[in-house]
């Protein structure tokens, strides 16, 4: 353990300490750090054993623990990696801040430099996907740097006709309007959340849709882990919803939600293709956003990913940010050589090399 400045810092090891750090009413977090999300995320995606630690900064006096960062510890491409607890299913990164914590840069500098020295051998800290203000909260928004990742959020400002009237693509709203008069026409068209035990059929079709949409890039055990894990997600019912779209009775499209803090988070969306001609997916979305005004959130939040159709319906855009820091001489080579690729790319092209090295590589065709 370590001090500076009014300060101290530790990093935690233990099971137990660490399950009940991660629980402290009071820290500011995203959704994807609140004690139900973390508590799913080591019973199901951290099962062969609990390589995880928490840097964490307190106040010298009392103890109260003011700044928590979990990591946990990857092989990646023979680089061992702390990074937030992700595999695939976490869209923000953040570490768990008080509104008390408030160092100026100089002593966040210093404080940051003690942490990370004080962190477990690795050759790399990752963190990537935090949000400004997360990064702003965190105090080292300054160490950042762009990440390839944005996010895409609605402001539910307005009533919903109008956000609809503001914000959505004209042929958009059209073509939203035609199929669901076409499909009120064919039976009972409803919209409704649920969660809990009751809920995990309709999680199933959902994630059966997806799987069966991207089965050419899906990695079959990832793919079991991340359903095990949203199961178990859903079957709680404090955090995630499930979204569903029925005509008379009959599910055609879903989305799983979670819902905290004044917004709700969609990360997923699927349909039945055999109602593929209506849009099912663009009529859950905006179902989903319909009940999202009438509950009173504040923030529709379409998460990650650059689909276009965030773009039909009006997303603001933001980008996210990033810190890779090496830790070991394999990590600074590996971080350095990645930093080489674009520049090497560029220099490529701008000889005329580029086109003939990926042909060389088997990439692409020669031209006849």
């Amino acid at each position: 353990m370590g001090g500076l400045s009014g300060y101290e810092i530790s990093v935690l090891s233990d099971k137990a300490a660490i399950v009940s750090l991660l629980a402290t009413p009071g820290l500011e977090r995203t959704p994807f750090q609140t004690p139900a999300w973390l508590d799913a995320w080591f019973a199901i995606l951290q099962p062969s054993g609990f390589d995880c630690c928490v840097a964490v900064i307190r106040k010298s006096e009392g103890g109260q623990p003011l700044f928590a960062l979990p990591l946990v510890r990857e092989r990646c491409y023979g680089m061992t990696v702390l990074t937030l607890p992700d595999r695939g299913v976490s869209d923000y990164h953040s570490a768990l801040v008080s509104p008390e914590f408030t160092p100026d840069r100089e002593t966040m500098d210093r404080l940051w430099g003690a942490l990370v020295a004080m962190l477990p051998p690795a050759d790399i800290l990752s963190i990537e996907r935090v949000l400004p203000e997360s990064a702003a909260r965190m105090g080292i928004a300054h160490l950042m740097r762009p990440s390839r990742y944005s996010a895409h959020a609605l402001p539910i400002d307005a009533d919903f006709p109008t956000i609809r009237e503001r914000r959505f693509d004209p042929s958009t709203g059209r073509r939203l309007t035609k199929n669901r008069r076409k499909l009120e026409h064919k039976g009972r068209l409803e919209f409704d959340f649920v969660t809990g035990p009751a809920a995990l059929p309709e999680l199933d079709h959902l994630l059966e849709w997806r799987r069966q949409r991207f089965q050419d890039v899906n990695d079959d055990k990832e793919t079991a882990a991340q359903l095990a894990f949203y199961r178990h997600l859903v079957e709680n019912g404090k955090l995630a919803r499930i979204g569903r779209l029925r005509l008379d009775d009959e599910l055609i499209g879903g989305c799983l939600g979670l819902i905290e803090g004044g917004r709700i988070l969609l990360l997923a969306v699927a349909y039945n293709k055999a109602f593929a001609n209506w849009a099912p997916g663009l009529l859950t979305l905006e179902s989903c956003l319909a009940a999202a005004e009438e509950m009173g959130l504040a923030v529709f939040d379409l998460t990650i990913g650059d689909e276009t159709y965030k773009q039909f319906f009006g997303a603001d855009t933001v980008g996210l940010l990033e810190l890779h820091r090496p830790l070991s001489l394999s990590g600074r080579l590996a971080l350095a050589i990645v930093a080489l690729k674009p520049k090497l790319k560029r220099f490529l092209e701008k000889a005329g090399l580029f086109e003939l090295v990926q042909r060389l590589r088997g990439r692409t065709p020669a031209k006849s």
